[in-house]
């Protein structure tokens, strides 16, 4: 790296409107062949520190903020923990099994797996479990044969009558490096259940970093970042005080019952992956690694997360992470950190709005989102892709992106248009899958980048302003996000609850636990209050409360969360269960018990006017209206559409979002429904305005109703459309219905709007109706004749193509432009009379289909700054009397040049012809219209 680049490409960052990045280093994904010294280019090296420097000074200069990545690749890894130090590694318990027949006797070294180096391998436990049927094991019969070990670790045991397994329990390390690494020096990842092995690696980066550059760093960056906790291994996720952590976190020796651990994959990223080798009869099993989970989640707040947030702390700066592939309490852990940190792929809303809930009941205010990392995408991501991906991280939660990612332009063998990790032809790291978009000024959507950050920009401001407001909590015991073939879930695996709240227009967080049992949290005026203004009523769906069919609590309830429903209850808070009641308590420490006391505390909870019980996940909207619970948003009919709601001292703010599109193979938006519908907001008697994300203009509605304390709205959104609507002002003259298209507000002045010819009606709030007589209006018009011209990209220098079109087409059935990608500059002339451009005369300019990046001119003059097409643009004030010169500007990926290179057996590109899709659509294929309108005032 050049300190010349680094500075060049921070530069470019800013004038794409970025504000800041986050270091991410990736040595491993460098060319196989470069035969530099390490030192060139590994992280933590002295070149390296010197590069960071030179990246801070230039942020500085930029006021452009740089986050950290704690090592190079993911998860964490560090020097600190391998080598000589590699007993702070990461560990995992693993397991060997031998079924046995007494009466007899049994000697030998406890099993192990055939693949586990003996000389790595620390004996945990030998415990021997009576077989009750093929991999059913009987609790009640079981024995530590840990004690019976002898000198040479051998087992002596006379074995009772009947069938048994004799299980070995070892402790070995998962040699997990960083998913970068492609060298077997490289470091192993640190054991996060083990504070000393946090200590180790941040003070190995205060060595190398931060002792020299503390002071600059706290002055340019923000936080740390942990990225994805992705994991190759087999075995459990373990340390080496496990077992006596247990035992004091949970109150009993979990020797004996190890058996309900022989589990396989089930921290593996593969969701897949997961065997339940032998289980104990019952829900035995399910108790204890239930208690598992419990304790790994604390042992990762208490040993790596707080220590990593003091250590941050004492910088300047803070500790973000990514918690959510492992199986531990997501919400709990993402309260932990100083933000959630969501990567939800092209996943539900409801993936992002479980990990930024923890950041809310937190209390934190920022919840980041990383978009732009889809399987298979690269250098096929669009503005439209990118656009839609972050409106679903804003309703799902998250106000702060993350584009993954910018890369460094050069590397040894790099070629056009830049060098990118995650599209590589030398299958480093076994990722030959493509991954992501690197985002450069090669691209040529580039320059279609600056409108879409603003747009960002402003979006992640509102989402920011004030505090969150959210209807419904929903108690969920989610030990781990991604379960498979649940019927519950939809084929994306989220939640069906989370579409039948959001349908009604509730907004909703997942609470954990832990945030139920605190001591301040409390129902204060009807409302479930964790951190304020708290929460209407409380939901609590238990079928969602398992994972990957290892972790099952969908019939149970710890006795502390279900006496505290009790005492809600009884203070006025409503309460709806989904599907039923819980029958048992959560863990195997004294079940009885606890079984007991759940059971007492569901029969006074079947007694409360304030509980609801419905059979499924539909019902539950209705039972919140029964016991008086209305969102503050709520829409006239069921919608796919997901809102959340920031509230300040000047006014209420909604980020509403049609999440019904898909994206195809091709990365393009299909599918999904156009929302119409009306949705009432409760504000009082404040006015709605439009706040436009693109522009910054805030435009006031003309046309809603108020009522009972309501403003009804009507809305409309297109399948990934999204919008904000907020009250600030009081509310003044308006119109409550019309038969009008549309009502526009020009200064006090009420208009109506149409593109139909004849009359309209308006009824005016002060119940008085106006008729008014458009007249009749030219047909639609659509342009016939188009030029063509087109910058295309190539790895050296431009080719240039002017075309004449008599119809719009995709450019891959243009012979000329089949392999181009670039940018297209579409021109054509209309000419119009005074029934277009009179007074009270204007038009809509229907594009139809862009594939790309957009802008549009009319008359040499930029019309709106949306670089995703929106469905109508409003261009009257940009129309003449006569000849209209209309220009659209289509900027497009670089996938189809990057293949037809490929196709041509250019050397580097053979990559893009193992994509399960080549090419994608280009260009503006329409219909294009331009549909007039009239308007008129309605006291004229």
């Amino acid at each position: 790296m050049k300190d010349a680049e680094l500075r060049a490409e921070i530069g470019e960052m800013v004038n794409a409107g970025f504000g800041g990045a986050q270091f991410f280093e990736t040595p491993g994904l460098a060319h196989p062949n470069d035969l530099r010294p390490p030192e060139r280019f590994l992280w933590g090296a002295p070149h390296w520190a010197r590069r960071v420097e030179t990246a801070l000074r230039a942020a500085r200069d930029h006021d452009f903020r740089i986050d950290f990545q704690v090592s190079s690749g993911w998860p964490w890894n560090s020097p600190a923990v391998s080598g000589r130090f590699s007993a702070l590694a990461q560990q995992q318990l693993v397991f060997g099994h031998r079924e046995v027949t007494g009466p007899s006797r049994f000697s030998g070294v406890p099993p192990r797996p055939g693949d586990v180096d003996p000389r790595a391998a620390r004996p945990v436990a030998a415990v021997a479990a009576r077989l009750q049927a093929p991999a059913v094991l009987d609790a009640k019969h079981t024995m530590d044969l840990t004690p019976t070990l002898d000198g040479q670790g051998r087992v002596h045991w006379t074995v009772p009558e009947g069938r048994w397994v004799v299980f070995g329990f070892w402790q070995v390390p998962t040699g997990q490096q960083s998913n970068d690494s492609t060298r077997p020096n490289d470091p192993l990842v640190l054991d996060q259940l083990n504070p000393d092995a946090t200590r180790a690696a941040t003070a190995d980066l205060d060595q190398r970093l931060l002792n020299h550059l503390g002071p600059l760093a706290a002055e340019v960056a923000d936080r740390f970042h942990e990225d994805s906790l992705e994991f190759q291994f087999t075995g459990l996720l373990w340390t080496g005080r496990f077992l006596e952590e247990f035992r004091a976190r949970r109150g009993y020796d979990l020797t004996g019952f190890l058996p309900a651990l022989a589990v396989v994959g089930w921290h593996s990223d593969d969701l897949e992956a997961t065997q339940q080798v032998y289980d104990f009869s019952g829900c035995v099993g399910r108790r204890i690694r239930h208690d598992y989970n419990e304790t790994l989640t604390e042992l990762w707040v208490d040993h790596h997360v707080r220590p990593a947030r003091a250590w941050a702390r004492g910088h300047g700066l803070d500790f973000q992470g990514r918690g959510h592939m492992l199986t531990m309490d997501v919400v709990a852990v993402n309260k932990a950190y100083a933000a959630p940190d969501a990567d939800p792929f092209d996943g539900p809303v409801g993936f992002t709005r479980t990990l930024t809930s923890g950041g809310r009941l937190a209390g934190h205010e920022i919840a980041s989102l990383e978009i732009g990392d889809i399987t298979h995408g690269d250098y096929m991501i669009t503005p439209e892709a990118l656009k839609y991906l972050a409106d679903k991280g804003f309703v799902g939660g998250a106000n702060e992106l993350v584009l993954h990612g910018y890369p460094y332009k050069t590397a040894h063998g790099a070629g056009w248009p830049s060098w990118w990790p995650w599209s590589s032809e030398y299958d480093l790291a076994g990722r030959e899958f493509g991954f992501g978009e690197g985002f450069t000024p090669a691209l040529p959507l580039w320059r279609h980048l600056r409108p879409l950050t603003d747009y960002f920009a402003r979006a992640q401001t509102v989402l920011r302003a004030g505090c969150p407001v959210t209807d419904i909590a929903i108690y969920r015991d989610v030990q781990g996000y991604g379960r498979v073939d649940d019927p519950r879930t939809d084929e994306r695996g989220d939640p069906l609850l989370n579409a039948a709240l959001a349908g009604s227009g509730y907004s909703f967080d997942i609470v954990d636990p832990g945030s139920l049992t605190h001591e301040d949290t409390a129902v204060r005026d009807g409302r479930l209050v964790v951190r304020a203004p708290g929460y209407a009523a409380l939901v609590v769906e238990l079928d969602a409360s398992k994972h990957q069919g290892v972790v099952d609590c969908s019939d149970a309830m710890s006795a502390a969360v279900a006496r505290r429903l009790v005492t809600f209850a009884r203070d006025g808070l409503p309460i709806v269960f989904v599907g039923r009641f819980p029958d048992r308590g959560v863990s195997y420490r004294d079940a009885q018990r606890e079984d007991v006391l759940v059971r007492d505390a569901v029969a006074h909870l079947r007694r409360s006017p304030r509980v609801r019980l419905v059979r499924d996940e539909a019902g539950v909207p209705a039972a919140l209206e029964q016991l008086g619970v209305r969102p503050d948003m709520s829409f006239d009919r069921p919608q796919q559409v997901y809102g959340v709601h920031r509230r300040t001292r000047t006014g209420d703010y909604w980020f509403l979002c049609n999440t019904s599109a898909a994206f195809d193979e091709t990365i393009r938006l299909v599918g999904g429904a156009t929302a119409r519908f009306t949705a009432s907001f409760a504000v009082g008697d404040r006015a709605p305005d439009l706040w436009d994300l693109w522009t910054g203009e805030v435009r006031p509605l003309g046309r809603f109703r108020v009522g009972d304390g309501r403003i009804a709205v009507p809305v409309e959104l297109a399948p990934g459309e999204s919008t904000v609507i907020g009250f600030e002002r009081p509310v003044g003259r308006h119109i409550e219905s019309t038969t009008a298209e549309a009502v526009v507000v020009r200064g006090h002045e009420l208009r109506l709007r149409s593109t139909r010819s004849g009359a309209v009606t308006a009824r005016l709030d002060d119940g008085r109706t106006v008729t008014v007589d458009f007249g009749t209006l030219p047909a639609p018009l659509e342009p016939e004749h188009w030029s063509l011209h087109v910058d295309g990209a190539l790895p050296s220098g431009r080719e240039r193509h002017t075309l004449r079109l008599e119809r719009l087409a995709d450019w891959r059935t243009l012979p000329r432009l089949r392999a181009t990608s670039g940018t297209g500059t579409y021109r054509t002339t209309v000419t119009l009379d005074e029934h277009w451009t009179g007074r009270g005369r204007g038009a809509y300019l229907e594009l139809g289909r862009v594939e790309g990046g957009v802008q549009v001119r009319v008359n040499g003059r930029r019309v709106h700054p949306a670089g995703v097409a929106p469905v109508r643009i409003d261009v009257g004030a940009f129309l003449r009397p006569g000849r209209n010169a209309i220009e659209v500007e289509v900027a497009t990926t670089l996938k189809n040049r990057l293949t037809a290179l490929a196709e041509e057996g250019v050397p580097g590109y053979s990559r893009f012809l193992k994509r399960p899709v080549r090419t994608q659509p280009y260009g503006l294929l329409g219909p294009v219209r331009l549909v007039p309108y009239a308007e008129h005032g309605v006291e004229g």
